[in-house]
């Protein structure tokens, strides 16, 4: 008789459980139910969702919050994009880029944009590993860019923004060395912008609506506009990014305070100008691995070039907001 009557008692407070679980639930961030199997569905003044089958996760049962069990996640779901883009300090004037950096073992493991200042939103220190450094051919890996996704209304305002690797035929693709780029946030228009930590940053002139289905965004042969004048430089009808910003800063400059050509020579030595360096350094314009200030295929002439070519005083401004 006792033992029924703790079962009683049981099935009550279980159902009281229930009942309460119901009440509560609320107006906080939608979740999402993933389960093999379980439910959702709406009660007055909130909703409810279910797994079946699972381990509870987590729960939280607050006046006006919500409560959820098993495998959930808020609607902020992981959007996919395949983007494209040419760098033109390695590019080889044929649709592909060079990986010079890969092929002499100068690439870091994780990406270089926290250690240059730049401040991340939402991302940053991503890593890769070395199997994927060492893959050769059109998917070879020639360095890490910056993308950001910027808001649809002020395009000044960083929504996320996170690094990724950037292949010899100008593939953008997540650490993984192939799948597209995952961006945590939900799905609506943003701007996207991409930079190098030697090369001038671009945006899309217009918002671009992005989704849980990859997006294609190909930014090297004109079907994206780009923002402000001038933005890419042309080679051979491909669109690429300007080479020089060895300082970071977005502008390029031959000449006067913060230039771009003295770093070059600072890093060769700064006494013979025709001495040699190599490793993973801005002033590696052209992303040989090696840094030159004089020669064939110096670094110095593509920043000159990029100015004019004339005047030496020029300069050549990123086009961002």
């Amino acid at each position: 008789m006792l033992t029924n009557t703790f079962k009683v008692i049981r099935r009550q407070n279980l159902i009281a459980c229930f009942i309460s679980i119901l009440t509560c639930i609320s107006h906080l961030p939608a979740q999402t139910l993933i389960s093999p199997a379980g439910s959702s569905g709406t009660i007055p003044g909130g909703s409810v969702s279910w797994s079946v089958g699972e381990t509870v996760i987590g729960s939280g049962n607050v006046a006006g919050g919500i409560v959820t069990q098993g495998f959930q996640q808020p609607n902020s779901v992981r959007l996919l994009v395949n983007i494209k883009a040419f760098l033109q300090g390695p590019y080889n004037g044929a649709g592909a880029m060079t990986d010079g950096l890969r092929s002499n073992g100068y690439l870091p493991l994780m990406e270089p944009y926290s250690e240059l200042g730049y401040t991340f939103v939402d991302g940053g220190l991503e890593t890769t590993t070395q199997p994927i450094i060492d893959l050769p051919g059109s998917n070879a890996i020639v360095d890490w860019v910056l993308l950001e996704l910027r808001d649809k209304n002020d395009n000044t305002s960083v929504l996320h923004s996170r690094s990724a690797l950037l292949q010899a035929d100008g593939d953008v693709v997540d650490v993984d060395g192939f799948s597209p780029v995952v961006f945590p946030v939900p799905e609506d228009n943003y701007f996207l912008a991409i930079g190098h930590r030697n090369h001038l940053m671009i945006m899309s002139q217009s918002s671009i609506a992005l989704a849980v289905t990859p997006t294609v965004i190909d930014l090297t042969d004109g079907s994206i506009a780009t923002y402000g004048t001038d933005a890419q430089k042309m080679v051979g009808g491909s669109y690429l990014l300007w080479a020089g910003d060895v300082t970071f800063d977005g502008t390029i400059k031959y000449t006067g305070i913060f230039n771009d050509r003295d770093p070059i020579l600072f890093f060769i030595g700064g006494q013979v100008a025709t001495n040699t360096v190599t490793g993973y350094l801005p002033s590696d314009v052209n992303m040989d691995g090696t840094t030159k200030y004089t020669g064939l295929g110096n670094d110095r002439d593509i920043i000159l070039q990029n100015i004019g070519g004339v005047i030496a005083t020029n300069t050549r401004v990123e086009q961002m907001p």
